[in-house]
C-alpha cells in the first residue's frame, strides 16, 4: 500500500503517518491510503521540473520588466538558484537524472524567454551557460535540504521551502532596488593597421557605416548590422542619423581633426539592447606609421546595465571588438581600393611595334 498524497509505501511503516509527507492512515481503512503503484513520470520529477521552469521563466520576466535600470544578482544568479532550490527540493529521482533535468530546466527557460521576445538568440545562449553554476548550487541545496527534512516531523515540509524558493528572486531585486549600483562606463578600443594614406583612411571614415561584407555570426546573433547614415560627418556640431537593419542610432559630431580625428556623442540609441548597455560616445583616430600605410582606432564608450562586471565584462568586450573589427574591416577595403591603381588595358600589338631586325 501507498500514501494517498506522495506515494510513499508504507507496507513496513510501523506508525500510522507517512514518514515522507507527514498523511495519516489507517491500515483497516482502505479509504486512507492506495494500493496503487504511483504513476512515476509524475509523482518524481514532473512537477517539480514544472514549477521550477514556470516560476523561472516568471520570476526572470519580473526581475527583468520590473527593476531599477540595471540587470544584476537577482536575474543572473538569484532566478538559477531558485529554479535548481525548487527542482531539487521537489524531485525524488537520481541525482545524475537530477543534473539532466537542471540542464533540460535551463533550456526550456531560455526557450520561453526567446520565443516570447523577452530575450534575443544571442543573450539566450549566453544565458544558458551562466545559468548553469548557479542552477547547480540551488539543485545541491534543494536536495540537501529536501533530505534533511524527510527525517523530521516538521508539518510545513511538504509546501514552505518551495514557497520560499519561488521567492528568493523577488526578495534580491527588491534588495537590489533599495540600493542602486554607480553608474560604470566602459570603454573598448580596437587597432588594425591599413596599407593606405590618411587622406584614403579619412574618406573611407566617412561612409564606415556603408558596409558591405557579410558580418561574422557572432555579430549576426548579437548586435544589428550597419548599413547606412544621414548627415555630414565632417563638421562639428553635425547630428547623424545611423541606420542598422534592426533600428538606429543618433550621433552627434563633437570633434573634427580632418585626417587624424572624428569624435561623437550618443544622443539616441534604438537598437534592441537597451538594457544591456548605453551607448555614450565613441572616436575615431587615424595615425600614420612608417612604410606609409596607417594605424585606425576605433573607440566605443558605454554605460554597463549588467552585472556582476566581472561575469560579463568579457562577453561585452569580445561582442564589441567584433563590431569594430567589422568596421575597420570595411574601412581597409574601402581605404585600399581607392590606392589600387586601374588597370591598363589591353591593346594588341601590330606589326609597326615591332622592332627592326
Amino acid at each position: 500500500m501507498y500514501c494517498r498524497r506522495c506515494h510513499y509505501p508504507l507496507a513496513e511503516v510501523f506508525e500510522q503517518e507517512c514518514p515522507k509527507c507527514g498523511l495519516q492512515f489507517d491500515p483497516l481503512r482502505e479509504e486512507t491510503y492506495t494500493r496503487r503503484p504511483p504513476f512515476l513520470l509524475w509523482n518524481y520529477w514532473l512537477p517539480g521540473f514544472l514549477a521550477a521552469v514556470i516560476s523561472g521563466v516568471i520570476s526572470y520576466g519580473a526581475c527583468l520588466m520590473g527593476g531599477n535600470g540595471d540587470l544584476g544578482l537577482a536575474l543572473f544568479v538569484a532566478v538559477p538558484i531558485s529554479v535548481g532550490a525548487i527542482l531539487g527540493y521537489g524531485t525524488h529521482t537520481r541525482y545524475w537524472i537530477l543534473a539532466l533535468l537542471g540542464v533540460a530546466a535551463t533550456g526550456s527557460i531560455v526557450f520561453a524567454l526567446v520565443i516570447s521576445h523577452i530575450s534575443g538568440i544571442f543573450c539566450g545562449l549566453t544565458l544558458s551557460i551562466i545559468f548553469l553554476i548557479p542552477l547547480f548550487m540551488g539543485l545541491a541545496v534543494g536536495a540537501a535540504l529536501r533530505y534533511i527534512l524527510k527525517a523530521t516531523q516538521w508539518s510545513q515540509r511538504w509546501y514552505l521551502p518551495i514557497i520560499l524558493f519561488i521567492a528568493l528572486p523577488y526578495v534580491v531585486q527588491f534588495v537590489e532596488d533599495r540600493f542602486p549600483r554607480r553608474s560604470e562606463v566602459a570603454t573598448v578600443r580596437t587597432r588594425l593597421d591599413m596599407h593606405a594614406t590618411p587622406e584614403e583612411a579619412w574618406d573611407a571614415l566617412m561612409f564606415y557605416e556603408e558596409v558591405e561584407h557579410d558580418p561574422p555570426a557572432l555579430l549576426q546573433l548579437a548586435l544589428p548590422k550597419p548599413i547606412g547614415s544621414n548627415g555630414r560627418k565632417d563638421r562639428v556640431g553635425e547630428v547623424v542619423r545611423c541606420q542598422y537593419d534592426r533600428g538606429y542610432l543618433v550621433k552627434r559630431i563633437s570633434r573634427i581633426e580632418p585626417g587624424k580625428v572624428m569624435e561623437f556623442e550618443v544622443l539616441e540609441q534604438h537598437l534592441h539592447f537597451e538594457r544591456d548597455v548605453t551607448l555614450t560616445g565613441g572616436k575615431f583616430e587615424i595615425v600614420q606609421t612608417p612604410g606609409g600605410s596607417v594605424q585606425v582606432q576605433v573607440t566605443t564608450n558605454y554605460e554597463r546595465h549588467l552585472h556582476p562586471a566581472w561575469m560579463w565584462t568579457p562577453i561585452e568586450k569580445e561582442v564589441v571588438h567584433t563590431l569594430h573589427e567589422h568596421v575597420l574591416e570595411g574601412i581597409r577595403r574601402a581605404a585600399e581600393q581607392q590606392e589600387a591603381p586601374p588597370p591598363t588595358p589591353y591593346v594588341p600589338s601590330t606589326g609597326d611595334d615591332r622592332e627592326p631586325a
